[in-house]
């Protein structure tokens, strides 16, 4: 797979940042602007160590590794000051709200912000402290309970190097579209880059998830909404993750905040519990998922992925592969997080159906069809681990369950004595329904004459009774899809 890549980039020298991209380079014809390109794990057919999961405490560790936060936390300050005075004034305040509250989430608030900034050489002092306090916490009126008494810590770390293969699709897209720069003109961008100005900026806020990784972390931390069982500290080399052990209730019975007080409509009823997890549980979810994150960025890292029909890369595919799997991470995290407002939720989830077609080429009316969603949750109970799907797979069960739950709005049963609801069987006439309803987001009435008759009936034989988990289905397909990334390695090319 070739990459034209101009001699000026990156200081004169593109064969130093591709090392750093951990790419396997070589020009065929000498001083040639095209370069052989070639990821280094495809080369040596070894994983990507792209996203790696570290346990650091908890049932998983037989010894605790705090140690290890020391060294990686010393290796990325390279001179971040992490605790201006705006930062310390927030973690005092943060402090005597947790002191004079026995409100958990301003405690865990407060650990939350201690990790983020603790310096390099207290880092691993603080997470250890967060550890034990959590550890030993008694339960609320069973002060002999230590309810997380199962509480594990984890690293996920995020390499450099993918930071710096993302980067690369933005460059040469700024560059293909400057006429000066491609023509080999680069004294604006030298006048820009000394007066403090952007240069190399291509929608590099709608990215901003890759820094951090909290957007992809967001669906694994929300695997259990309405319930609770972890919260993440972000640093420059990845977030750690302080696991619980067990689940608690995410939302309050009633307003947490002056605006839950606005009308909005949650669930009429519970589908979920509080429940104490396997042990190994967080620990074998955090790794499934790690391991998943790294596959799937081996995949949309790789420019060879996005290389046309004559083997040349095309930057301008990559970044919008880039941005539509972010859009989706970040899309899924939002609809976890917004339990009390199912309009909301169900408006998230039309958005996540169309990415997911999107990157799959499977559209509404496949992805809610009932047969289907029960293979694909099938396939998953197969492949998950068992400890692992006790976190991961309850919101998939859900969904499916909330899909056939919608069929039960089909009424006139004197007309459906054949299965039947306009001419569909059941399980069509619920993905059509569903379909109906995303449609309905521009507003209701179809607009194509082929659909006029069978949104009407659709509308006609159906109570409009949604069930609360119904979103759910976006969850249930981003797992599906992080857990075989490569079997749509073709398909991103094509779809973007």
């Amino acid at each position: 797979m070739a990459v034209e890549v101009p001699p000026w980039l990156w200081g004169g020298a593109p064969g130093k940042f591709f090392t750093k991209a951990n790419l396997r380079v070589r020009r065929p014809v000498a001083q040639s602007q095209r370069w052989l390109v070639q990821t280094e794990e495809s080369y040596s057919r070894v994983r990507p160590g792209l996203v790696v999961a570290e346990h650091i405490a908890g049932p998983a560790q037989r010894k605790a590794r705090f140690d290890i936060l020391t060294r990686v936390a010393q290796d990325a300050a390279a001179g971040v000051n992490l605790k201006d005075k705006e930062a310390l004034g927030q973690i005092d305040s943060a402090g005597q709200r947790a002191e004079k509250s026995s409100d958990l989430a301003r405690l865990f608030y407060y650990w939350q912000l201690l990790a983020t900034v603790a310096e390099p050489h207290e880092f691993a002092t603080v997470v250890a402290d967060i550890h034990a306090s959590l550890a030993g916490m008694p339960a609320e009126g069973d002060p002999g309970l230590r309810l997380f008494r199962n509480a594990g810590v984890h690293l996920i770390r995020r390499s450099d190097v993918l930071l710096h293969r993302t980067k690369i699709a933005g460059v040469l897209l700024r560059v293909a579209y400057d006429e000066t720069l491609s023509g080999g003109d680069i004294r604006h961008v030298q006048a820009l880059s000394a007066a403090g100005e952007r240069v190399f900026s291509s929608s590099e806020n709608l990215l901003q998830g890759i820094f951090l990784f909290d957007t992809y972390l967001g669906p694994l931390l929300g695997a259990m909404t309405p319930t609770f069982w972890a919260f993440s500290a972000h640093r420059t080399f990845g977030p750690l993750i302080f696991s619980l052990g067990h689940t608690i209730n995410g939302t309050r019975s009633g307003p947490g905040e002056f605006l839950h007080l606005l009308p909005s409509q949650g669930a009429l009823r519970a589908t979920w519990s509080i429940t104490d997890l396997p042990p190994i549980a967080c620990s074998e979810a955090v790794a499934w998922w790690a391991a998943r994150l790294d596959a799937l960025f081996g995949v949309v890292s790789d420019l060879a992925v996005f290389a046309d029909g004559s083997g040349l890369y095309n930057p301008r595919k990559h970044l919008q592969a880039l941005l539509t799997v972010e859009q989706l991470f970040r899309r899924v995290g939002s609809l976890l997080t917004s339990p009390r407002d199912a309009h909301v939720q169900r408006v998230l989830l039309f958005t996540v159906l169309d990415t997911v077609e999107r990157l799959t080429g499977r559209d509404i009316d496949r992805l809610c069809y009932l047969p289907f969603a029960e293979k694909k949750l099938k396939e998953l109970e197969a492949s998950v681990p068992p400890a692992a799907g006790a976190i991961l797979l309850p919101l998939a069960q859900r969904a499916v369950v909330a899909l056939k739950e919608l069929q039960d709005g089909f009424f006139m049963p004197g007309q459906l004595a054949s299965g039947q609801v306009a001419g569909l069987s059941k399980d069509v006439a619920a993905a059509r329904y569903v379909k109906v309803l995303r449609n309905a987001t521009h507003g209701h009435g179809a607009k194509s004459v082929n659909l006029v008759d069978q949104t009407n009936a659709l509308l006609a034989h159906h109570d409009g009774d949604i069930p609360h988990d119904l979103p759910l289905l976006g969850y249930l397909y981003l797992l599906d899809w992080i857990a075989r990334p490569d079997d749509y390695r073709r398909f991103f090319y094509k779809s973007n």
